[in-house]
C-alpha cells in the first residue's frame, strides 16, 4: 500500500524537475563550455582544438585559467615527447645517416628545447598567478616549432609531429588572448 502512494509523488516531482528553470550552476557550466568552443573557433583547426581541450575532464567547466592549464600542459607534454623522440633519432642514426637529416634533427632539437622552455615559463607563471606575456611566449614556441619544420626545406622526417605541435601552440596563443596584461 505504501509503494502505490509514493508513485504519484515521484511522478509529480519528476515532472516539476523537468519544468523548472535550469539551475544557475548548469547555466554557468554551459557558459564555461562555451569559452572552450569560442577559443577553438579562433584556432587554425577547430576539430583538433576541441579534441585536444576536451581530452581533459576539467574542460566542460573550465574558466580561462583552467583552460590555459589544459592547453599549455598538452603543448608541453607533446613538445617534450617530440624533443625526446628527436634526441633518440639522432642517437639511432648516429654518424651513418644522411648528414642533412642529422643536421636538421640537431637543429630541431634546439628548436624544441626553446619551445619547451617558453611553454614551461607559461606553466610556471600560471602557478604563480602571473599572466604576463603568455601571447609572446606562445608565439615564440610556435616560431621555434615552425623553424624545425622549415629547416628541412621540404618534408621533414617528423612532419606529423611538427604539425601537431604547431596546432597545439596555436591553441595556446588563442587562449593567451583571454588574459589582459593587467591581470
Amino acid at each position: 500500500m505504501a509503494v502505490s502512494s509514493t508513485v504519484p509523488l515521484l511522478l509529480t516531482l519528476t515532472v516539476l524537475c523537468c519544468l523548472l528553470p535550469t539551475p544557475l550552476f548548469l547555466s554557468a557550466a554551459a557558459e564555461k563550455t562555451q569559452l572552450a568552443i569560442e577559443v577553438c573557433k579562433n584556432t587554425t583547426d577547430f576539430n583538433f582544438c576541441r579534441q585536444s581541450i576536451y581530452s581533459d575532464p576539467r574542460a566542460p567547466t573550465a574558466d580561462r585559467v583552467v583552460l590555459a592549464s589544459i592547453t599549455f600542459t598538452n603543448a608541453y607534454f607533446n613538445a617534450t615527447d617530440t624533443r625526446d623522440y628527436i634526441a633518440s633519432q639522432i642517437k639511432l642514426i648516429g654518424g651513418g645517416g644522411n648528414p642533412d637529416i642529422i643536421k636538421g634533427l640537431k637543429s630541431c632539437l634546439g628548436n624544441y628545447n626553446e619551445a619547451v622552455r617558453a611553454i614551461n615559463e607559461v606553466l610556471g607563471d600560471l602557478n604563480d598567478e602571473s599572466y604576463y606575456d603568455f601571447d609572446k611566449l606562445s608565439l615564440d614556441a610556435e616560431k621555434n616549432l615552425r623553424a624545425c619544420e622549415n629547416g628541412f626545406h621540404g618534408r621533414s622526417p617528423i612532419t606529423q609531429r611538427n604539425v601537431v605541435a604547431i596546432k597545439l601552440a596555436n591553441i595556446c596563443y588563442v587562449v593567451s588572448k583571454l588574459f589582459q596584461y593587467n591581470d
